[in-house]
């Protein structure tokens, strides 16, 4: 296979790999935003590790979405 046809074939899959970043990305945000609002969502985790859980959530999701936005804009 050539290069030129190595990166025609790349360009098919693009666009989904792209919805999926930007999917994952909102989930991490959204679960990691949603567990330090709702102090009563997964009342049986100590509140300190359901917090430090939120917060890297978030990192995470971030750094999710600065990647995806990098590597396809």
């Amino acid at each position: 296979m050539s290069s030129d046809e190595r990166i025609r074939d790349r360009g098919k899959i693009r666009l989904p790999m792209l919805i999926l970043g930007f999917s994952m990305t909102a989930i991490y945000v959204v679960l990691g935003s949603w567990l330090l609002l709702d102090k009563t969502f997964l009342p049986y985790i100590p509140a300190e590790f359901r917090n430090i859980f939120a917060i890297l959530l978030l990192v995470y999701g971030i750094y999710r979405g600065w990647r995806v936005y990098a590597d396809h804009f």
